[in-house]
């Protein structure tokens, strides 16, 4: 999986810089956004969220057309507006069905063999074990247009999507009964607290946005971003954990509960009202 990553960091690196500055920008502040304000702007969140959700049940389901696609994304973030705290438990739940059915069946890379050290000959050339090369964007003074970035960006997710497909086929009885257990532990808490739990939702999405969008600012600088996550997991894993809490932490505090109105006026408001007549 490290490999598939610092290739993809290699080409992104050489993307056109409109690609990477002005989005990446963006990106990091809809990531804020979502990080502080999930609480406040719950059913913007939830949109952008049953959209996702609705696109990700349609790839999983078959191979659609782009009109399907978008028609579900439709749906989904209708639905995420009007029945927000459904589409965030659906949403919590897949995800972590996903991670732990992922981790239990030994991650992305359980269904690697000999096959993946295979030199490619074809341009483009995808089979069960390899994953796309783009051989004619490997020179180093090469400016990669938006077109081919587009392709390289989703052929790359296209592949990790199938290796996580292939995980959570591989992953037994023990990793169906733990995202079992995963999913029926976000549907009560979504129940239960749904403002803990859609405050953890949304720091954690806004946190990846944010790491997403400080990725894309790195490779236009010619950093490798990459490289340095792998090098030192555990420390972007704890600085990601923190980025959460604070998040979860902040939007509580900036969003208290709407106090409930009284449903009967008290005795001094009653007597207040009689002696103005």
């Amino acid at each position: 999986m490290l490999e598939v990553l610092e290739y993809y960091q290699s080409l992104a690196q050489k993307f056109q810089s409109q690609l990477l500055t002005g989005p990446g920008i963006i990106v990091v502040l809809a990531g804020l956004c979502i990080w502080l304000a999930g609480l406040r702007w719950r059913r913007v969140v939830g949109a952008l969220v049953g959209a996702a959700v609705a696109a990700a049940g349609v790839f999983v389901i078959g191979n659609y057309p782009a009109g399907v696609v978008l028609t579900a994304c439709a749906i989904g973030l209708f639905a995420g507006v009007i029945i927000n705290r459904i589409v965030f438990g659906i949403f919590g739940a897949a995800v972590g069905v996903l991670v732990v059915m992922v981790v239990l069946a030994g991650g992305l890379s359980a269904t690697e063999n000999k096959s993946d050290t295979l030199e490619f000959q074809a341009d483009n050339f995808v089979s069960e074990y390899s994953y796309p090369t783009w051989p004619q964007y490997e020179m180093s003074d090469v400016i990669i247009p938006a077109p081919a970035a587009m392709e390289i960006t989703a052929r790359t997710a296209g592949y990790f999507g199938d290796r996580a497909e292939k995980a959570v086929a591989s992953a037994g009885a023990v990793g169906y009964a733990g995202a079992g257990l995963v999913a029926v532990i976000a549907v009560i808490a979504a129940l239960i607290m749904p403002r803990l739990f859609i405050a953890v939702i949304s720091s954690s999405l806004g946190s990846a946005v944010i790491f997403t969008g400080m990725i894309m600012l790195l490779f236009y600088k010619g950093s490798k971003p990459i490289s340095y996550i792998s090098e030192r997991p555990w420390f972007y894993a704890t600085a990601f954990g923190a980025m959460v809490i604070f998040g979860t932490a902040a939007q509580l505090i900036l969003s208290p509960p709407a106090a409930k109105q009284s449903q009967t006026d008290s005795p001094d408001k009653e007597i207040g009202s009689t002696s103005s007549l």
